[in-house]
């Protein structure tokens, strides 16, 4: 999925360009197909040539850059060495956290409600701090973000509407953990919070006041952004091609920096494994089919490596069948990442009791595995296929790359509900990616509606206090998960599978 193209005022400015680096020092730009909600397009580098050259090379400055974060925050580290908590000895310690995440939201929130009604802006601050409050989860009333979400999900999981209705939270980590989220910030916030190994950061920073609020350094983030990749543009001769020697070390790093942006784009992704350095994470955005073709459902079943025709054994033919059986007419597959897309997909439900089944962390009550059981039980009509999800790929990080990236301002870690991670993302009418920053509330909340208003396909409409009380139903602008996913054509087909 590929975010709206930058805008200036009311004209919105599309470079339409596919950036293919054919050397060290020369890009070729040649028109790209539109891939984005409002139509724009997108700008894609793939390099050609001395993968294994350039992989080694990324991961050795990864984990240059991991051990030199470390040394910055060694102070830091001996404090968490100190507090650090054996989260299976504790039971049930995410319920723990949470209450004192929230309780601590509370405190907060009743002290800026004190102080703001001594101020002359009494009226706007509790506007304010009202809109805050309908989308902040507490420890005494639990407040969901979309009814729309909410009723959809009751169509498709009863079990899990029931507790993403009763019980549905979100708040901010500071490190990625197994059973929890990593969700991919947009390109503005990144530069905000890597003043410090940023030059476009640093830039940024030297541009703003001490303590400017996010509005401010958000809309002066986006310009800078906006103006810098027209100046990259502009450096394109007659051919389309850019010397990339011409391009100072300000451009390339934004140049980079907003590619890889795109590339992984309001990503939500589920924590599997983070341990030692290494971490594997799945996207819950970007699905890719909800009915199974034969040959999707061997990719899922059994990786595109296995054999086809004649070389099937008797046993596969008759696992795949007894597969297509249970899940060719429903099925939920998405695009888990980019690695490991040649394996078979990896399945992740909510049911404790299913043979074969693991939990991914202890007490996250996520679990993956359990092929078998799941296929008899779909066929017995014992479960619904749309109680599980099955992930086509993933992300793998090697040398801690993952928390470089989190140290970086890439990804927020955020703990959740099992109801938001275990639903389907089919059709949202409110994208998962918003839904997510919505329940944490907060400066989270703020960040999403500063998005929505970057889209050309959303229209926000802005209604007076007292209407908003009195009709809590009224229908929102719905946001088609799907819509949003240009996933479905042959192209990216090609790509997935």
């Amino acid at each position: 999925m590929i975010p709206p193209p930058f805008s200036s005022g009311s004209t919105v400015v599309v470079v339409a360009l596919l950036w293919t680096l054919q050397s060290s020092t020369s890009f070729t730009l040649v028109p790209a197909a539109p891939a984005c909600p409002s139509g724009g397009a997108a700008m894609m580098m793939k390099p050609l040539g001395r993968s294994s050259q350039l992989e080694e090379r990324r991961k050795n400055k990864s984990s240059r850059l991991y051990n030199a974060l470390r040394d910055d925050d060694e102070d830091d580290d001996d404090e968490d060495d100190d507090e650090y908590i054996d989260t299976a000895s504790l039971g049930d310690w995410r319920s723990f956290r949470r209450s004192l995440a929230m309780t601590a939201s509370s405190s907060e929130e009743d002290e800026s409600s004190s102080a703001s009604s001594s101020s002359a802006n009494t009226a706007a601050a509790k506007k304010k701090k009202k809109s805050v409050t309908r989308t902040t989860t507490s420890t005494t009333a639990v407040v969901s973000v979309s009814k729309e979400n909410e009723e959809l999900l009751a169509s498709q999981n009863e079990e899990l509407h029931e507790e993403y209705k009763s019980g549905v939270w979100a708040h901010l980590t500071s490190t990625p953990e197994a059973g929890g989220l990593v969700v991919r910030m947009p390109l503005e916030m990144e530069l905000y919070r890597n003043h410090k190994h940023s030059i476009m950061g640093r830039r940024l920073q030297k541009s703003l006041e001490d303590g400017a609020e996010m509005g401010v350094w958000y809309a002066r983030a986006k310009r800078m952004i906006e103006e810098e990749m027209k100046s990259i543009a502009g450096k394109a001769d007659e051919q389309g091609q850019i010397d990339a020697t011409r391009l100072g070390d300000d451009s390339s790093e934004l140049l980079s920096l907003y590619l890889d942006n795109q590339e992984t784009w309001q990503e939500v992704c589920l924590v599997l494994d983070h341990n030692g350095g290494k971490a594997k994470t799945l996207v819950l955005n970007r699905p890719m089919a909800f009915k199974l073709t034969e040959n999707l459902g061997k990719l899922v079943l059994n990786g595109a490596f296995s054999r086809k025709g004649n070389d099937m054994k008797l046993v596969e033919r008759r696992d795949t069948m007894r597969f297509m059986m249970a899940f060719s007419s429903e099925c939920a597959v998405y695009v888990g990442g980019p690695d490991d897309q040649g394996e078979p997909a990896i399945m992740i439900h909510g049911i404790k009791d299913l043979p074969g089944a693991e939990e991914i962390s202890p007490g996250s009550n996520i679990y993956r595995g359990g092929i078998d059981a799941a296929v008899d039980g779909v066929l017995e009509g014992k479960y619904s296929a749309l109680e599980f999800r099955f992930f086509v790929g993933c992300h793998k990080y090697e040398e801690s790359a993952l928390d470089v990236a989190v140290h970086l301002g890439k990804y927020q870690p955020i703990a959740c509900a099992r109801s938001v991670a275990l639903k389907q993302c089919i059709s949202l009418p409110k994208p998962l990616w918003h839904e997510v920053l919505e329940l944490c509330g907060g400066s989270m909340t703020d960040l999403s509606t500063l998005e929505l208003m970057k889209r050309g396909d959303v229209q926000i409409e802005v209604v007076d206090e007292s209407e908003y009380d009195e009709d809590d139903d009224e229908e929102e602008e719905i946001i088609d998960e799907l819509g949003e996913l240009d996933n479905f054509d042959d192209e990216d087909d090609d790509v997935y599978l």
